[in-house]
């Protein structure tokens, strides 16, 4: 008996070791806006790959099941999405705050399969 008594005080010593090691990853968006900005990350949770057009002009896309962030001023910014090979798309306004990530998570609108589901918090 006194060889698993002592078996599981090691156990729970590395446990409580290690912990601090393997603590939860909060850095899904690791990303700090420089000074005076503020940041958009659209993560795209969709199978298509799709543009991102910001007021307008066509900046860098993100690929099917990617993200990528967008450093933008401090104002309401227009953001449309079209996907890559489909008809799917988004249009609509976007707060952006000065020294805040706002993120626009993108996923497939399964009542209508010409756009884009999008839910838009701040981290």
């Amino acid at each position: 008996m006194k060889i698993k008594g002592s078996w599981l005080g090691f156990a729970l010593l590395a446990a409580a070791f290690a912990l601090p090691l393997t603590g939860c990853d909060d850095d899904e968006f690791d990303h700090d806006p420089p000074p005076g900005k503020g940041t958009l990350y659209v993560v795209n949770k969709t199978g298509d790959g799709m543009d991102v057009y910001i007021n307008g002009e066509r900046v860098k896309g993100v690929g099917r099941g990617d993200k990528h962030y967008y450093d933008l001023d401090p104002n309401v910014h227009r953001v449309a999405l079209k996907a890559d090979d489909s008809d799917r798309s988004f249009a609509g306004d976007v707060d952006i705050l000065e020294g805040r990530r706002t993120i626009m998570d993108v996923t497939t609108d399964l009542g209508d399969y010409r756009r884009f589901d999008v839910y838009i918090y701040f981290d």
